[in-house]
């Protein structure tokens, strides 16, 4: 069928503005395909529409539905949220100026806001969410048919350091939709892995997986472990990691021998180690050829902390590159006593020195000493002591300062109080359980990239999962810590880009396949399953099965159909016949064609 990209846009345009489909959750476990409709007043050339093609499933999706409002970018008291962020989408509709036209096949950047805002308007709000893509919508979702983004978005996205919103692609003759909708979470771990950083022995920070570093990934047989891999593998053979631990189900690692990614490292000289996560003795398996300097851990369980805690090298780095499914799960962090200085001038120049701060949201490049515009919080300390007062006196004029957990103010200085929250750098004096205390009174009143120090130590912290993830983003830093965290960057427009512009073919990972009315199903077969891949629902194609990718599948799931349908599955059992078995453009140009409809990387 020749069509044009413009005739395409104009044609779905029009379709936008009747009652569509879209997969919603609608409370905790609650995943529902309900009809929906577009507000009129939305839809007056001033934003941006467009129609979906499709999405891949996230394991974050799963979080999302179990949590529902409790989770952080989830508004409070919806009825309904358009689930999907793994997603590629047409623009039908944008405001004259933008970074898009019309007919434009573009992935979305997910990260929208490092502050909480109203997810209607993009504009601050106390009472607001960290929007993002997928999590916090209405009228937004990969998992919607048609989407209307607000015209202003894009420049407060920009602003809040994303990048553009929207990311046009410049796909191979062989590239597939699905290869393209995992432009999110290759720049996800792109990205992360930009922001992994050690520290030289001049002191220097020193960013990415460092050459020839020992590596981990901890329930690392997800598809994530596999693509942050395959970014990791992307080097010359001699900085190559010399050692990759990878654990996970033994049904999944015996799986994982087979791959072409673990045969190829091992050909290039790395050692992979599978390891089973229930062997007994794993932390010691974990560090058999040496401890990792580089950790990831994927959807943590509290063992898995455990484990990542037990086994890092010194100086190394816990990348939660996923984060934890239970939103209130902690991890600990070891503290050891701190150094002893001459004099309390020396102590506070050294810890002020410690403290480090990404310049911005989703800059990599951390700058020492305090917060550009600091708000700081001195806990612990005796009140008027010397100690005390050198801190203070080492403040930039004018910097609100808390001075105890009471709220506490002193003359002449500008005290703030406990519940205004926004702390940049945080000093803890004292030891063990009342630095602990102080610590947890404070960490979910962090602000965004804040630094804490425990300037006594003999301590073990307990850091939340979620703030640390999700919502501060903040770092332990001195001396006396045993590691440093760095927790997944928002995939910057950037990062989108390079897999938008030369895209690395993740149709290997093509499990199953379905149409938007049966995504609810396939959620619940994969959560239930659990089985290692890349699951795919076409917008368009909403009537398709869930249905694996092979052959024989195909043909089964043909017999239960009628019209389009039928003919799409039959003639992708052709295709994937002529691939043998493994997901390729061809089949999805096959499936398309059996529905007769444009195939949209056809598009003229």
């Amino acid at each position: 069928m020749s069509i044009t990209k413009i005739e395409r846009a104009k044609q779905l345009a029009q379709s936008a503005r009747s009652p569509h489909h879209g997969v919603y959750l609608t409370g905790p476990n609650q995943v529902e395909v309900l009809e929906d409709e577009l507000l009129s007043e939305s839809l007056t050339g001033e934003n941006y529409l467009l129609a979906s093609f499709g999405n891949c499933r996230c394991a974050s999706d799963a979080k999302a539905i179990r949590q529902f409002d409790s989770h952080a970018r989830v508004p409070s008291g919806v009825d309904r949220i358009a689930l999907g962020h793994e997603t590629l989408q047409l623009v039908l509709e944008a405001p004259v100026g933008s970074n898009v036209v019309p007919g434009d096949v573009v992935v979305v950047t997910p990260g929208h806001a490092t502050e909480p805002i109203d997810p209607l308007t993009f504009k601050p709000s106390k009472d607001g969410v960290l929007s993002s893509l997928g999590y916090s919508y209405r009228y937004l979702g990969g998992l919607r048919q048609f989407n209307i983004v607000p015209g202003t978005a894009p420049a407060f996205v920009k602003a809040q350091g994303f990048g553009n919103f929207f990311n046009p692609v410049s796909p191979k003759t062989d590239t597939s939709l699905v290869t393209l909708a995992h432009a999110e979470p290759f720049a996800c771990n792109y990205g992360t892995n930009k922001h992994i950083f050690t520290i030289g022995k001049e002191g220097q920070f020193e960013y990415g997986v460092p050459a020839r570093a020992i590596v981990a990934y901890l329930s690392g047989t997800a598809r994530m472990a596999m693509i942050n891999l395959t970014i990791v593998a992307s080097v010359p053979d001699e900085e190559l990691p010399p050692v990759v631990y990878i654990t996970g189900s033994q049904a999944k690692l015996d799986e994982m021998e087979e791959y072409a990614l673990i045969k190829d490292l091992r050909q290039r000289g790395t050692r992979v180690v599978l390891i089973e996560r229930k062997d007994p003795a794993i932390i010691s398996k974990l560090m058999e050829f040496g401890r990792p300097q580089v950790v990831w851990t994927n959807y943590a369980s509290a063992e898995t902390y455990e484990q990542a805690s037990s086994i890092m090298a010194e100086g190394g780095n816990l990348n939660s590159y996923a984060g934890a499914v239970d939103a209130e799960l902690t991890f600990s962090m070891p503290i050891t006593r701190a150094p002893e200085y001459s004099s309390f001038e020396d102590e506070v120049n050294s810890q002020m020195n410690e403290m480090h701060h990404n310049l911005s949201p989703n800059d990599p490049t951390r700058h020492r000493g305090l917060a550009k515009k600091p708000r700081v919080a001195l806990l612990g300390f005796e009140s008027n002591s010397e100690r005390e007062s050198a801190y203070i006196e080492s403040l930039p004029s004018g910097t609100p300062v808390l001075f105890s957990l009471k709220g506490e103010s002193r003359e002449s200085f500008n005290s703030c109080t406990l519940e205004e929250g926004g702390f940049t750098d945080v000093f803890i004096a004292g030891s063990g359980e009342g630095a602990k205390a102080d610590y947890e009174a404070i960490e979910t009143l962090l602000a965004r990239s804040a630094a804490v120090n425990f300037i006594d130590g003999e301590l073990v912290a307990k850091i939340r999962s979620k703030n640390a993830h999700y919502v501060t983003r903040h770092q332990i830093c001195g001396k006396n810590i045993p590691w440093h965290m760095t927790n997944t960057s928002e995939p910057h427009a950037d990062d989108m880009l390079v897999q938008a512009s030369k895209p690395v073919s993740f149709d290997w990972m093509v499990k199953g396949v379905c149409g938007l009315r049966n995504v609810p199903k396939m959620m619940d077969e994969v959560e239930s399953a659990q089985p290692f891949g890349s699951f795919y629902a076409f917008a368009e194609l909403e009537d398709l099965p869930y249905v694996e990718c092979n052959a024989d599948a195909f043909r089964l799931a043909a017999e239960s159909c009628n019209g389009v349908s039928r003919q799409a599955l039959l003639e992708g059992a052709n295709a994937l016949d002529s691939t043998g078995n493994v997901w390729a453009r061809s089949v999805e140009e096959a499936i398309y064609h059996g529905y007769g409809l444009p195939y949209p990387l056809n598009l003229s």
